[in-house]
């Protein structure tokens, strides 16, 4: 037992010595069923994380949609103030009396008088046939204006 046990000794690892047991007759295999199962987590998982950063890219689309459409609101809304202080503005000018305190202060202009007034005179020129016939129309447009202008003018105010 003496010899079996000084074998022992030599091909344990007496920690305590220092001395190493040399494993010189075990080989490493590669397991197939084992890189398979390992190549089957290292998809899932990275189809675990492709799915979770797909999911928070999603959510900073969602509020920065949110931001933008905020941004929006606040643009509209100037530009509606902005559009109401223009009409009011455009009114403002547009008002006949004060044309006419700027035509009578500032540009020192008066009144026109009856004799100032020019008409424009309609020449009698050769018409063509369209012509001759828009014209009529027009002048019987005019006259229908005028019936309408005399009846109103007639109607006695009590």
């Amino acid at each position: 037992m003496n010899a079996e046990h000084k074998e022992l000794e030599n091909e344990m690892t007496d920690w305590a010595d220092g001395i190493e047991t040399r494993n010189y007759g075990i080989k490493s295999e590669v397991d197939a069923g084992m890189l398979s199962e390992l190549v089957r987590m290292i998809i899932a998982l990275a189809m675990v994380a492709g799915a979770l950063l797909f999911y928070s890219w999603v959510r900073s689309q969602i509020v920065n949609t949110g931001y933008e459409g905020q941004s929006l609101f606040t643009v509209e809304e100037s530009l509606v103030r902005a559009q109401k202080r223009l009409i009011l503005e455009e009114e403002t000018l547009r008002n006949p009396e004060r044309i006419d305190t700027i035509a009578r202060n500032d540009l020192r202009m008066t009144p026109l008088r009856p004799n100032q007034l020019i008409l424009p005179q309609i020449q009698d020129m050769e018409r063509s046939a369209s012509t001759a016939m828009a014209m009529a129309d027009s002048e019987a447009m005019g006259l229908k204006r005028a019936a309408r202008v005399r009846n109103v003018e007639m109607i006695p105010v009590n």
